[in-house]
């Protein structure tokens, strides 16, 4: 059945009760997205936040919602808008406008009878450093972010040139305007995952994002890792800490 909410979200509900799927209308834009219920009654939450070119329906953030409810938490996938199943076009993305969309989607699930009050935000790529930004202005209990870049224009080069193209350079200018360094000491219950053998955000970023943020803090480097975290003994390590982590904090 189909619906209408009180926030002016449209929610569509799935036979299978675990799951939920939802839709967000924002100004110009749909943003579409899956809740992921665990057994227990008002769970902590998990928001999880995909990079630049990649999607909720990736085997990453599936594993990562499958982890989360495992282990009692309710976990959230969504499309930013240009991407999988919300509306858009990839070329019109920014970083102010993921920034605006997390944030819809945490009003969504703060206000969800269904969830507790405390709640996480995982991020992947330009996931995390949308979620630092989101985080450094909002209560957020805990923060875990993977590959995330300290310095967006530092790795602009290290983008394959068949992905940047497919960028407006509203992109760029939009990006220019966001500085890490402006906002980490804002933010502490963080944890900080990085491959060293990440092409695309060299591990360096990962220990200038952890020098600056505060306690409690943690680090964790994967000396074989690569962008994605895509070896599977590194890609379980890396889920079993972050739901260690989301635990201890939203539990």
């Amino acid at each position: 059945m189909t619906f209408i909410c009180h926030l002016g979200f449209v929610l569509y509900f799935n036979s299978n009760p675990m799951e939920e799927t939802f839709t967000l209308t924002l100004p110009d834009r749909i943003i579409r997205g899956v809740l992921h219920f665990p057994e227990n009654k008002n769970p902590g939450f998990v928001v999880t936040c995909h990079g630049l070119f990649s999607s909720m329906e990736s085997e990453k953030f599936i594993a990562l919602a499958k982890t989360f409810t495992d282990a009692g938490l309710a976990a959230v996938r969504f499309d930013f808008s240009g991407c999988g199943k919300s509306t858009g076009n990839i070329s019109q993305t920014t970083v102010s406008k993921r920034i605006a969309e997390l944030a819809a989607v945490v009003r969504f699930a703060e206000n969800h009878p269904a969830l507790g009050n405390r709640f996480g935000i995982l991020g992947s790529s330009l996931g995390g450093f949308t979620a630092l930004f989101y985080a450094a202005q909002h209560a957020v209990n805990a923060l875990s972010v993977w590959a995330t870049p300290y310095d967006l224009a530092e790795i602009c080069c290290n983008i394959p040139d068949q992905d940047r193209n497919r960028l407006d350079r509203t992109f760029f200018d939009d990006a220019a305007a966001y500085h890490l360094t402006k906002i980490l000491g804002n933010i502490s219950n963080i944890q900080i995952i990085q491959g060293k053998k990440d092409l695309i955000v060299p591990w360096q970023h990962a220990q200038k994002i952890y020098a600056a943020v505060n306690e409690p803090k943690e680090l964790i480097f994967f000396n074989n890792a690569d962008h994605s975290v895509s070896e599977q003994a590194d890609r379980e390590k890396a889920l079993e800490k972050s739901r260690e982590w989301m635990i201890r904090r939203i539990s």
